[in-house]
């Protein structure tokens, strides 16, 4: 299966372009990417298209800094429901963690870790097994990265380290100047680490019901996108139907054209199986509901396909340890 990226994501690029005066659109077209794509919201394009689109734009841009320029034309809107959940998070450790769950909604051939490290909350960035090669693309995210947060946190914001994994540029005061700090290049791979109590700290922006409203979105285009692994399959499949009662490996091998025992067989390959799916799907969605206090208890069982609460209470504390009640008090 193909990895693809969000279109509108790639209009970063178009309006840098037109910002020095090149015109986008016969770059877009070579690479293969129709124009009126960028501002469909449901579109997506082949990761090897945007590849293509940027290895052109690299050799014809002057500047081998280019992509630190590119970050002040970012908007909620090349990211989808992902930028918008990110403005509205309470602090940027949750906006972080949203973005390392549903990063692949923006773009599949890229992945995000965080982890509290003695130099402070560390973000770190997997290119390894990316087409993305170019330098450029390392500083792109990590710059945009950066913008995000000064974007939600103020422009006060200074990284307690920042990492490239590419040789310093001879315009390497550009990176610098724009990070406010030393930089460390032909780093193992490229991160940024902001002070925890940074991160932590509650931002004023922050609006939980409209970041929950977003979360529940994306756990479904990220189900959707998803959709050409037997395992996504199944997940899709029991997350359209838990409202309906039961899901049952029969109902789901059906709707896949398969017998219950390919079905299994197939999940077994990927060291999985129908039981753990289902749970795992349930448990998602449950903490996605439970974290809106407008949803009753009662209400979220029913949801999930649960005959009784009591029944729901019981399967959530054998996922998670807690009941229902006390995860979500323990979330004030």
């Amino acid at each position: 299966m193909s990895l693809t990226h969000f279109a509108p994501a790639t209009s970063l690029l178009w309006k840098y372009l037109e910002s020095i005066d090149i015109n986008p659109e016969p770059l877009y077209k070579k690479a293969g990417i129709k124009p009126e794509l960028l501002l469909n919201p449901n579109a997506r394009i082949n990761i090897n298209q945007v590849d293509a689109l940027w290895e052109q734009a690299a050799e014809i841009i002057e500047d081998p800094c280019f992509a630190i320029d590119m970050a002040e034309f970012w908007h909620p809107s090349h990211m989808g429901a992902l930028g918008y959940a990110w403005l509205a998070s309470s602090t940027l450790r949750q906006g972080f963690s949203r973005a390392v769950r549903y990063i692949h909604v923006v773009t599949e051939d890229l992945n995000l870790d965080v982890a509290d490290t003695p130099v402070g909350f560390k973000i770190s960035i997997d290119l390894e097994d990316s087409i993305f090669t170019l330098p450029q693309h390392h500083d792109l995210v990590l710059s945009i990265i950066m913008h995000m947060c000064r974007f939600n946190f103020g422009e006060e914001l200074i990284p307690t380290e920042v990492k490239l994994a590419h040789p310093e540029p001879a315009c390497s005061k550009k990176i610098t100047d724009y990070f406010l700090t030393g930089v460390q290049f032909d780093a193992e791979q490229t991160s940024l680490a902001l002070a925890r109590a940074e991160v932590d700290r509650v931002l004023p922006s922050g609006n939980k019901q409209i970041a929950l409203m977003h979360d529940e979105m994306l756990m479904r285009y990220l189900v959707e996108i998803k959709k050409g692994d037997i395992v996504q399959q199944v997940q899709s499949i029991i997350l359209e139907n838990l409202p309906d009662g039961q899901v049952t490996d029969r109902l789901v091998a059906s709707e896949l054209n398969l017998s219950e025992r390919s079905m299994q067989r197939r999940l077994k390959e990927h060291k999985t199986t129908f039981r753990f799916l289902l749970d795992g799907v349930r448990e998602m969605v449950a903490k996605q509901y439970i974290e809106n206090p407008m949803n009753r208890m009662s209400d979220i069982a029913f949801l999930l396909g649960f005959s009784e609460q009591s029944a729901f209470s019981r399967a959530f504390k054998k996922w998670t340890g807690k009941s229902p009640v006390e995860y979500r008090n323990s979330l004030n």
